[in-house]
């Protein structure tokens, strides 16, 4: 049985790493190429991390404590570099 969630954990990565690389792009133009790159690589391990398989895994793994850690970790990282976009196109703007 498939549970109804928001967004998944897959979805949260996929949030978070092209949110981070648009970041590294803002990050260009105030701070300069190598901190672009970081933030762009940074997303980019997202990115990558978003084929966890969360619909695939049993309900007993869904449930434990490891995978509710990861789901946490997975909301923050794609608030926060939600946040980040928005702070480095308000330090743009300004």
């Amino acid at each position: 049985m498939k549970e109804n969630r928001i967004l998944s954990l897959e979805q949260l990565h996929l949030v978070a790493g092209f949110s981070l690389v648009i970041s590294g792009i803002l990050a260009y133009f105030s701070d300069g190429l190598e901190m672009a790159l970081s933030w762009a690589i940074f997303g980019a391990m997202y990115i990558s991390m978003s084929d966890v398989g969360e619909d695939e895994m049993s309900k007993e793994k869904r449930n434990g404590s490891s995978h509710g850690i990861r789901r946490l970790f997975g909301y923050f990282g794609a608030t926060f570099s939600v946040i980040l976009v928005f702070l480095y196109l308000h330090k743009m703007i300004l």
